[in-house]
């Protein structure tokens, strides 16, 4: 079997279980442990998943190739969030929209009549924006971090100190009501503070999978974000300690 194909089939059985085990792979491939553990660190490389002890986990910020050919960025739920974020969205606005699966799927799902300026750190949600003919893109240039394709570093930070939008849609690997939204790159949870201080409102957009969960890196409080949207209703059962902190959530 092609490294090719045998990683494709990891990916594949990540989809469907959302967390991999090196041994259970190695049997279901008919290959060794060691053949696993390497096709696991250069997908994680590549973006595409989180190796953790024994095994790896579904890696939120995924790659073009991985929404487009994998399945993977949950697109039934992706389809609920884009659909109530696009309400937010009018003609002469400056947005600010950073990496991540969201951004990517809703900057694709933007009306192609709408007019606006998007300003983005994100490679493949600056390419998605190509075949928008109203939108003006202005790319944030910087140190390329090609783990999760964006632009980091001072430059990033120099060039947001001009920018003056009317919403930050940040996109986040946790949302926990009292530990705050957060992420795995010490370095972008500050550029994302400071995304925060160049827009008028801060808008969260997530799945079901991120709530409740805690990364190493704490972008900002719960409290400090103006309004959440999810693919669950505002009434679910699974946001009620969401829902008594005084954030919006649609």
């Amino acid at each position: 079997m092609l490294k090719e194909e045998r990683q494709r089939l990891i990916l594949d059985k990540l989809n469907t279980d959302k967390k991999i085990n090196f041994v259970e792979l190695g049997k279901f491939l008919d290959v060794s442990y060691d053949s696993i553990r390497r096709d696991i660190i250069e997908l994680e490389d590549k973006g595409f998943l989180k190796k953790v002890h024994g095994g790896a986990v579904a890696n939120s910020y995924l790659s073009v190739l991985g929404i487009k050919t994998n399945g993977a960025s949950s697109s039934e739920e992706l389809g609920i969030l884009s659909k109530k974020a696009q309400k937010l969205f009018e003609n002469r606005q400056t947005i600010i929209m950073d990496g991540g699966t969201t951004n990517f799927f809703m900057a694709e799902q933007l009306a192609k009549t709408i007019e606006l300026t998007i300003v983005t750190n994100s490679t493949p949600l600056a390419m998605a924006l190509n075949e928008h003919p109203r939108i003006d893109v202005i790319f944030l240039g910087g140190t390329y971090f090609k783990r999760y394709q964006i632009t980091l570093g001072s430059e990033v930070s120099r060039q947001l100190e001009h920018i003056n939008a009317d919403y930050y849609f940040m996109g986040v690997n946790g949302v926990h009501a009292q530990k705050g939204l957060s992420i795995r790159h010490y370095e972008e949870s500050l550029i994302k503070q400071q995304m925060m201080q160049a827009a008028k409102k801060t808008v969260c957009c997530t799945i079901e999978e991120k709530l409740n969960v805690q990364e190493a890196h704490r972008v900002c409080n719960f409290q400090q974000v103006d309004l959440m949207i999810t693919n669950l209703k505002p009434t679910d059962v699974a946001l009620k300690d969401f829902q008594k902190q005084g954030v919006e959530i649609i």
